[in-house]
């Protein structure tokens, strides 16, 4: 009798317990099942980081939109298959020293920032030597331009804008950032900001550079001939308007929000730090990823390995940053 009744109860026990993590089960199920459905942006703890088929199977992309009469202003946009409305518009930059690059490096990754509930557009700008600067700056606000007028066909919400690049492209986007933030600074560089401060509600700064006085010291293969190829000078430091490209130099309480991240072993780390405490100093919210002290090693643009974990941790600190300046 004893045998059974124990028996009995643990049979109860073995059941009770079963029907738990078959609750537990179906609860997790039915929440992914409920990210997948909805549009909205969501919080990368809640997101499925980086499966590219699923992203390619669930993002719409439309090519080569032309957004401006300039050469190269070509743009694509990614946005959810399921659809959605007012969802916040990334616009995204690519870097290549500003003499190479094209957004088609960047397509998963705009695809994957789109699948989490973003309407992303990815340009191409005219690069030097043919182009030189202020070109690319001109062209970004352009495309800003551009979105304001066809964004909402896609579900994008121009309310809720955010600038983000790599390398050249985080120069780029940090720079159009201060331009649509710094009144001064749009009249030095004669341009009519697209957008403004109120609609711009972050940046995304990926191993970029922000100081030319300081740039040279790092020691970034090439980085005086890229420089002098986008500026038009040697030593491009000669050039007139070389503090226009300092954007430690032109911020404001009005820059938006950053997210800024470089490898460890980056040559330009140094430049983001500069940035992170200069942002600081005027009052900016900055979220910061730099493995000081880890010893990972994490080159130049380490942020496009997605099939590396701190490829994709870094995403989800960019997905969660972007969710908490959304809404």
């Amino acid at each position: 009798m004893f045998f059974k009744t124990t028996f009995q109860k643990s049979n109860k026990m073995f059941l009770v317990f079963s029907m738990v993590i078959f609750v537990i089960a179906a609860a997790a199920v039915w929440a992914t099942a409920s990210f997948m459905d909805d549009a909205s942006p969501t919080k990368a703890s809640e997101a499925f980081l980086f499966d590219l088929e699923k992203i390619q199977k669930e993002v719409n992309v439309v090519k080569d939109l032309v957004y401006s009469d300039k050469e190269d202003s070509l743009l694509d946009i990614y946005y959810p298959a399921e659809g959605g409305e007012n969802l916040p518009v990334i616009l995204w930059i690519h870097g290549g020293g500003f003499v190479g690059g094209s957004k088609d490096s960047r397509q998963e990754y705009g695809m994957a920032l789109a699948h989490a509930g973003y309407v992303v557009a990815n340009i191409d700008y005219a690069l030097a030597p043919e182009q030189l600067y202020p070109g690319p700056v001109v062209q970004a606000n352009e495309a800003l331009g551009y979105l304001q007028l066809h964004a909402e066909k896609y579900g994008g919400d121009m309310s809720r804008v955010f600038i983000g690049g790599d390398s050249a492209g985080a120069q780029i986007s940090s720079q159009v950032a201060a331009v649509m933030s710094n009144e001064d600074l749009a009249q030095d560089m004669d341009i009519m900001p697209a957008v403004q401060p109120e609609q711009l509600k972050g940046a995304l700064l990926f191993c970029g550079l922000f100081n030319m006085e300081t740039v040279r010291a790092t020691g970034f293969p090439n980085i005086d001939n890229f420089l002098s190829a986008y500026t038009g000078a040697k030593p491009f430091e000669s050039f007139e308007n070389i503090d226009q490209l300092s954007t430690v130099n032109h911020l404001t309480p009005a820059y938006p929000s950053v997210f800024i991240t470089v490898g460890d072993a980056d040559p330009l780390a140094s430049q983001s730090v500069e940035l992170a405490e200069a942002l600081e100093a005027s009052n900016v919210a900055v979220d910061s990823m730099f493995f000081i002290g880890t010893e990972k090693q994490l080159k130049h643009e380490f942020q496009y390995a997605l099939d590396t974990i701190d490829g994709q941790e870094t995403l989800a600190r960019a997905l969660d940053f972007l969710f908490a300046n959304s809404n």
